[in-house]
């Protein structure tokens, strides 16, 4: 009996080692995960040495009906949060979120918004016979898992590009185009018809100056694999089409192995400077 006892303990102790041995890396991981950072905000500085590695060549005005914003990276405060449903988690945008635009050619340039450290929306833009087109737009996301990371980066092109602004155009009036989008970590392709709604000339603040904006409203959407709506205000200065704000309201779905995973973004930034670095 004593050496069945002795038995008995020795396989409830190994049974105990093997079971903490097992845990351990679980409850690592879990710790990652829970105590993960937050990406925080990209600095300025760091977007200004992006922009200056890049090409800065360009006219700056068309004399055209708009006239594209003068190239640089723009001082911006930013609120706002992006979360997904598995694994759970979500990211803040940083207070500041610089705005970086780079002139393309004689008569395009990229509008790109630094949300935060691990998140950015890049705009391709276009003036094509005096009006303003959007030709695609790129995502890049990545989100921290606490012992890995995963990057999910999105193209969307638009063909033909969508009319955003022209000449003459009426409040309420609208403009639809569609847009074809592609992502490195999911398969398929995802349709997104964009509705572009104009809602006037408004004007908003910036250092302690009115500046007269156009305001207009994208509603996509979104079937394929990536399914869902988006809701977008921009503010586009009447002067030379820079954009000033943005609100952001977005709810999708993505097929997975585990099912539907749930993206939700609602946010917001403006300018708080008019002059950019360079």
């Amino acid at each position: 009996m004593s050496s069945t006892r002795h038995s008995l303990r020795w396989m409830v102790i190994a049974g105990a080692i093997v079971t903490t041995v097992l845990l351990i890396p679980i409850i690592v991981l879990l710790s990652m995960f829970v105590f993960r950072d937050n990406p925080g905000a990209r600095s300025l500085e760091d977007a200004l040495q992006a922009f200056r590695n890049g090409d800065t060549s360009a006219v700056e005005a068309l004399g055209a009906v708009v006239t594209r914003p003068s190239y640089g990276v723009y001082r911006a405060n930013a609120s706002g949060k992006a979360s997904i449903s598995f694994p759970p988690t979500s990211q803040n945008y940083g207070a500041s979120a610089p705005v970086t635009v780079t002139h393309q050619g004689d008569n395009c340039w990229t509008t790109s918004v630094d949300f935060n450290a691990a998140f950015q929306q890049r705009w391709s833009y276009c003036i094509d016979n005096g009006v303003m087109t959007e030709h695609k737009n790129v995502t890049s996301t990545a989100w921290d898992l606490g012992a890995a990371s995963i990057t999910n980066v999105s193209e969307f092109t638009c063909t033909p590009p969508g009319e955003i602004i022209k000449a003459g155009e009426q409040r309420d009036q609208l403009s639809t185009y569609v847009c074809v989008g592609t992502s490195d970590t999911i398969a398929g392709i995802t349709n997104s018809d964009v509705t572009f709604q104009s809602l006037g000339i408004a004007s908003l603040e910036v250092e302690s100056a009115q500046v007269p904006v156009f305001h207009y409203r994208e509603i996509d959407a979104l079937t394929g694999p990536q399914r869902g709506t988006t809701r977008i205000d921009y503010w586009y200065s009447v002067q030379d089409m820079l954009l000033v704000r943005m609100e952001r309201h977005i709810d999708l779905r993505t097929d997975s192995p585990v099912g539907d995973i749930t993206y939700k973004e609602d946010g917001e930034w403006q300018l708080s400077s008019l002059t950019p670095a360079r």
